[in-house]
């Protein structure tokens, strides 16, 4: 009786846990439609292209001269009357500040300084927000994996449990034997209910990512290639001095100080200013005037501040000279860590792939033949069932774990790996 109700609740958790079977829905996501799609769609991606949009409007300004002063003034108005005509004379003048010359040059080169920066920020900020599309596509990719192999395992399970329902109804076994099976199907439904809460907060990360609205179906995704990354690390360190989006602008600090530093040396050069002027003397004949103004800034008690200031601009020169040095090498370093990762979870897939998935489908096989002919107990049986249900659900993380390394890789380099780089591994389709 005990032995009919094990069974009868083995059977409602298979069929609990194949009510369950995945069903993607929603359109079918590849992982360079998902990093377009991010690229285009990103609000904070969106916002920091409109910042540079706006920065690019500032250079041009500084081609221009301020507007110039008009003024008006009376002269000799009498205090007895009120009467603006009674005066001796009204003067109209027009001021122009000119700045010396080559300043306003040297000022929009100093602003395109401020555009180039703002447009690395979004290369620096893109790099950053692919990497969590690539991260995010991984792991909803290993969480919906992981729900087919356990649900795979379904039939597996059936079928050593019918072989131990058979062999208690002989008397070969007891009673316990067949109530791990049950006790198995309900662990694997807990592990499913588990992954199946990985997928949808994974789910929702990617639409945030992707701008769309969090509750956004996701169909399926492109499984992932096992590949080899074949160039050396040098050559990856070399691509990313060049490329890097944080190196390029920690360089354009450098010349962004240098043009701040040129624009403090100008004003050595003195400005100008021009004026001109009509007088109307009602009791006078008429008079054009005119003055013409410079500054002088190397008056001794103007000098030191000028000199002040250059010196400020040198030292910070300096300082993002050895700023961009500190960069490079913190660079280095990411993309030789990068690889070493890389490199681990290429030889951590292949080991599951050629050694691991193989052995453990054979003692399976060994075991469930055993175990139909009395050798083994049904622990042994039920333990090589998980053992190969671990190595198969470890591989595609090892896959998706080299994927996520390439992804850092790329971030770090900030360039992207081309066919030569990395190649695909010739295998058989691993289940």
């Amino acid at each position: 009786m005990l032995a009919a109700t094990g069974a009868s609740a083995g059977q409602g958790n298979i069929n609990s846990v194949q009510e369950h079977g995945r069903v993607d829905e929603g359109p079918p996501l590849s992982l360079p439609a998902a990093i377009a799609e991010a690229r285009a769609n990103n609000p904070e991606l969106v916002a920091l292209r409109q910042q540079v949009d706006v920065a690019r409007l500032r250079p041009v300004q500084e081609k221009f001269l301020q507007p110039p002063m008009l003024e008006a003034q009376i002269w000799q108005w009498p205090l007895n009357t009120l009467n603006p005509l009674n005066t001796n004379m009204y003067m109209f003048m027009a001021t122009q500040d000119v700045p010396g010359r080559g300043k306003r040059s040297l000022r929009e080169a100093a602003a395109e300084k401020d555009v180039a920066l703002a447009a690395v920020d979004v290369d620096v900020r893109a790099r950053q927000i692919l990497d969590l599309v690539k991260q995010a596509y991984a792991d909803l990719f290993v969480a919906r994996k992981a729900i087919d192999i356990h649900l795979a395992s379904v039939d597996l399970l059936r079928q050593l449990a019918d072989v131990s329902e058979a062999k208690y109804a002989t008397g070969r076994i007891s009673q316990h034997d067949v109530l791990k099976s049950i006790v198995e199907l309900s662990k694997l439904h807990d592990d499913v209910i588990g992954f199946e809460q990985q997928a949808e907060t994974t789910r929702i990360r990617l639409n945030v990512l992707l701008n769309r609205p969090p509750a956004a179906p996701i169909g399926a995704l492109t499984d992932p290639v096992e590949r080899v990354l074949v160039t050396s690390v040098a050559d990856l360190q070399r691509v990313a001095a060049e490329r890097q989006p944080d190196v390029q602008k920690a360089h354009v600090r450098v010349e962004q100080a240098q043009a701040q530093l040129a624009v403090i040396r100008s004003e050595i050069k003195p400005d100008f200013t021009v004026q001109g002027g009509y007088m109307l003397m009602p009791h006078q004949t008429d008079a054009w005037m005119g003055r013409v103004g410079i500054t002088w800034p190397r008056a001794p008690w103007a000098r030191g501040r000028t000199d002040a200031r250059i010196a400020e601009a040198t030292a910070a020169i300096d300082a993002a000279n050895g700023g961009e040095r500190a960069i490079a090498s913190a660079v280095g370093l990411a993309v030789a860590d990068a690889y070493v990762r890389v490199k681990a979870a290429e030889r951590r897939a292949a080991l599951l792939r050629t050694t691991i998935l193989p052995q453990s489908e054979q003692t399976l096989e060994v075991s469930r033949i055993a175990y139909q002919a009395d050798r083994v107990d049904f622990l042994t049986l039920i333990e090589g069932e998980r053992t190969l249900l671990d190595a198969r659900l470890e591989y595609y993380r090892a896959v998706s774990e080299h994927e996520r390394a390439l992804a850092d890789l790329e971030r770090a380099m900030g360039a992207d790996l081309s066919a030569t780089d990395v190649v695909p591994v010739n295998r058989s389709e691993v289940k």
